[in-house]
């Protein structure tokens, strides 16, 4: 927000405007209280535009469509004046930053964050579709971020669905990086094309960027008709629902509201879905909103009399000689005499302990909240717990060492080889091989068979240890840095222990394997040599990529100790 200039109008219609939001490329926007109290936004239109009819025209039908459009995730119009000298427009005011705004200050938003996101604007857009309108110009400075969830704003080239008069073919409108192909290229635009620029918006939500990366113009809307989105940092589930919604051909995406039902029921309903740097920044705007409000408010008072302002107490009100308390000792026995025009002294009466009565100026203006006083000490302001809310590294939840729950592809064979290890140890014991076939091996042979898989005891604590950290992934925004930190500490010496096990039964099942002669295949419980041999199988493969998963694990587990893994979230 910005204080009015000399140049700026103090009222708009029934509005009285309190401060600047922003500058738009129609005009500027105010923020107004009506006579009732109201908060609104107005959009007052550049006076050099007003004078063109054409605009007139446009203008009235923007008002026309953002009017058609009521509904959850929408700001709705409550005022509007197209036929004004100056056209204005006043919608609901949000105290709360645009994605934009907040992507670029404090970072991509976190998974949770995502699929609230997705499911909002989904039912937004079937909101809007609903209306027979296409938004057309969906990009994250027209998401707001709202407390209760995100808001779609601006239909400023929003057009019916059957009105082919406001756009003519082969026009192209829109925000380059953000349009669809058939809309990069001046075809006919469909409802599919919001859902396209809904893609691109929940990708730069997760990433920080464009999936197509930026330039000029022209170079994105040649990538947007002939280039694969750039989804590579993008969670791997939220990375499918916009591989959907960012197909080329508009039949291959979404509906809004199939992709609105997906993404609740991924964790879209959630409440506390802001991280905390967000939620203190919408704070920080309610906060200058409700300064403005007062000041506006106390301006608004009626002030006394001007008699009475001139009223000047003096002194405590005459009391008659019998009301004067008695003298105390040491005071003179008989009072002064009175002076005329003045009051006559008197003895303060001695009053009883505890709490004394209070005066209370008349005239004094009732207490605001936290008014800004221009030049004096700024006030602190109310700063999120750092126990609920934290700030954590990108990294630490994700790829695939932050979900704990991936161990379980080595953690199944190798359950199943702890269940078989009896079964498959008597085999060996029953069908040995010729001693001169595993004479080199004679140690790790007689390990297998003798210790019969002890090692592989250890798949218990794992399979504990892994619910254990998966349980704990989902909270760690509201728990505290230090908490996360020792979380993520623990996650890499897990998969470090895990890397080990493996290695430790992919041992223990080829010391199984080559003590057995090429009968033991024929015996009545061959069976268990089969789901042996297919565990092991599975096993070995999985060892293999445990070597990777060890030295990522250490790496991750020095970059823990010595990184910025999590801190208290800045207010």
């Amino acid at each position: 927000m910005q204080p009015l200039t000399e140049d700026d109008p103090r009222q708009v219609g029934g509005y009285r405007l309190l401060a600047v939001l922003g500058e738009g490329g129609m005009g500027r926007v105010y923020l107004g209280r009506s006579a009732g109290g109201r908060t609104v936004a107005v959009k007052l239109v550049h006076a050099g535009m007003a004078r063109d009819p054409g605009f007139r025209r446009r203008f009235a039908r923007e008002v026309a469509a953002s009017r058609a459009v009521s509904g959850p995730g929408t700001v709705p119009v409550v005022a509007a004046d197209p036929e004004a000298d100056r056209p204005w427009l006043a919608s609901a005011y949000v105290s709360g930053p645009s994605l934009g705004e907040a992507v670029a200050a404090y970072g991509p938003l976190p998974e949770p964050a995502l699929w609230r996101l997705a499911a909002a604007l989904g039912e937004a857009l079937g909101t809007v579709h609903a209306g027979g309108l296409v938004h057309r110009d969906l990009k994250p400075t027209n998401v707001l971020l709202a407390a209760d969830g995100p808001l779609l704003i601006d239909f400023g080239i929003a057009r019916a669905a059957d009105d082919t008069a406001l756009t003519g073919t082969g026009l192209v409108i829109g925000s380059p990086g953000y349009m669809s192909p058939e809309q990069a290229e001046g075809r006919e635009v469909t409802p599919a094309a919001d859902v396209f620029a809904l893609g691109v918006v929940l990708a730069f939500a997760a990433t920080g960027r464009g999936p197509f990366g930026s330039g000029s113009g022209p170079e994105l809307l040649y990538r947007v008709v002939h280039h694969d989105p750039d989804l590579t940092e993008v969670p791997e589930r939220f990375a499918a629902v916009l591989r959907r919604c960012l197909a080329k051909d508009p039949v291959d995406r979404p509906e809004p509201a199939e992709l609105a039902d997906w993404a609740a029921g991924q964790g879209g309903r959630t409440e506390d879905w802001l991280p905390a740097p967000i939620v203190s920044a919408i704070a920080r705007k309610a906060e200058q909103l409700l300064n403005l409000e007062a000041d506006a408010a106390a301006e608004e008072r009626p002030q006394p009399p001007p008699s009475e302002a001139r009223t000047e107490v003096t002194g405590p009100p005459a009391l008659p000689p019998t009301a004067i308390a008695p003298p105390l000792p040491g005071s003179p026995a008989v009072p002064p005499t009175p002076v005329p025009g003045q009051f006559p002294p008197y003895h303060t009466p001695r009053l009883p302990p505890g709490p004394q009565p209070q005066y209370v100026n008349p005239y004094a203006a009732p207490p605001r909240p936290w008014p800004a006083v221009p030049g004096g000490p700024v006030r602190p302001m109310p700063q999120a717990d750092p126990r609920r809310r934290v700030w954590i590294a990108p990294w630490v939840q994700g790829k695939g060492l932050g979900r704990p729950l991936l161990a379980l592809w080595g953690l199944i064979p190798l359950a199943v080889l702890f269940l078989v290890r009896d079964a498959a140890a008597e085999l060996a014991v029953r069908h040995p091989a010729p001693s001169g076939e595993w004479a080199d091996s004679a140690e790790l042979v007689r390990w297998a068979v003798e210790d019969r898989g002890a090692p592989l005891v250890l798949v218990v604590p794992l399979a504990v240890a892994m619910a254990f950290l998966q349980s704990f992934r989902g909270g760690l925004y509201r728990r505290p840095a230090g908490a996360v930190r020792a979380w993520t500490a623990l996650g890499a010496a897990f998969w470090m222990l895990w890397c080990l096990v493996i290695w430790t039964g992919v041992v223990w099942a080829l010391g199984i394997v080559t003590a057995l002669d090429e009968d033991a295949v024929r015996e009545p419980d061959a069976g268990v040599f089969a789901v042996f041999g297919l565990a092991a199988l599975a096993l070995a493969a999985v060892g293999l990529a445990a070597v990777g998963v060890f030295f990522a694990a250490l790496a991750r587990l020095i970059r823990g100790l010595a990184g910025d893994v999590a801190r208290p979230a800045a207010p």
